[in-house]
């Protein structure tokens, strides 16, 4: 009521005012008009300049964020392999084992083959590979047992016993080798020996079992493969470094991640060796990863020495090495020729 009163009374003195206030008004009025106006182009240029200062920094950032991810491409080295051409080669593998002399001891060496026409499971592939590389004179494996696999496990079940199962010191060595070393390759970790009556007490090629082999403490590191030539099968096999005493730890004596071991492979430390690097000169690899049992190389090669032949050796011994780090698949990318190829592994 109070506020009303006060306008009412202001009215009429406002009234008197009027006509002396009109041309004072009219100048205050138009200053006010060219403020507001002012004060306008000062807001509409302000919002602007800060819509196109917001434009600028979202494409800075965007820009940053693209240059970051590109970085990581180039780093990874990877950035192109979506654009490759690529192979998915036959998950049919076989692993082969061969007796090698080196004049003061006999070592096991490998071999992997891949056979497009074969269709068979990872128990009959691991059970073919097994009868067909028994190094010892009775054909133990094939002649005497049935084998099963429920991974990762193995079981070898004798139907014979006793000097059936008998062997030199030699094959021994030779035989349970052979046996450990194909059976890690398929991803099994431990083996059990049962005699006719189904019990874990027998005595098979000079050794008595009487309770399951684990492959880990039997075979012990086997980081790294590396290449010897036989003449005898014109074939390319590989010697595990563990066996050979090439690097298998680390400075801080944990056994070598897999981009470690392929590093380890490029080199051996004894120069004047029977056996050699399947890293030969002209590959070089680029980088290497494993993760969630997915290995991948990345290398180049110079087209002009690297034969097909030196690049068959370099993805078998690739292969080997992913598996003794139990790797699902590797996948072997050549910069060079803009090739992937993907090789599955174990359990495939």
């Amino acid at each position: 009521m109070k506020k009303i009163t006060r306008i009412a009374g202001m009215a009429s003195i406002a009234f008197l005012l009027v006509s002396c206030q009109n041309s004072e008004d009219g100048a205050a009025d138009q200053d006010t008009e060219t403020v507001d106006e002012n004060s306008q182009n000062e807001a509409v240029t302000e919002d602007r300049d800060e819509l196109e200062t917001e434009g600028t920094s979202d494409e800075n950032s965007t820009e940053q964020e693209d240059m970051e991810e590109g970085s990581s491409n180039e780093d990874d080295g990877d950035d192109n392999s979506d654009t490759y051409g690529g192979a998915q080669i036959t998950p049919n593998y076989f692993i082969g084992s061969h007796p090698y002399d080196t004049g003061t001891e006999f070592l096991t060496a490998f071999t992997i083959t891949r056979e497009e026409e074969e269709n068979l499971s990872p128990e009959e592939r691991l059970k073919t590979s097994l009868i067909e590389n028994d190094p010892s004179e009775q054909e133990i494996l094939g002649s005497f047992t049935k084998i099963s696999a429920e991974w990762p496990k193995l079981q070898v079940h004798f139907t014979e016993e006793g000097n059936q199962l008998s062997t030199t010191s030699a094959q021994t060595t030779l035989f349970y080798d052979s046996l450990v070393g194909i059976s890690d390759f398929y991803g099994i970790e431990e083996i059990t020996f049962t005699n006719p009556d189904g019990e874990e007490d027998i005595i098979v090629a000079q050794s008595p079992i009487d309770k399951p082999i684990i492959i880990k403490d039997e075979r012990g590191l086997s980081r790294g493969y590396y290449s010897i030539y036989d003449k005898d099968t014109e074939q390319t096999l590989f010697l595990p470094g563990g066996d050979l005493e090439e690097q298998v730890e680390n400075e801080n004596g944990e056994p070598l991640s897999f981009p470690e071991t392929v590093e380890a492979m490029d080199t051996v430390e004894n120069e004047d060796t029977f056996y050699s690097s399947a890293i030969v000169e002209g590959l070089e690899v680029v980088s290497t990863s494993l993760e969630n049992g997915n290995a991948t190389v990345q290398y180049t090669m110079d087209e002009e020495t690297i034969t097909e032949a030196d690049r068959t050796v370099f993805e078998n011994a690739m292969q080997l090495a992913a598996l003794d780090f139990n790797a699902w698949e590797i996948r072997l990318v050549n910069d060079t020729a803009q090739e992937i190829r993907t090789y599955p592994l174990v359990g495939q």
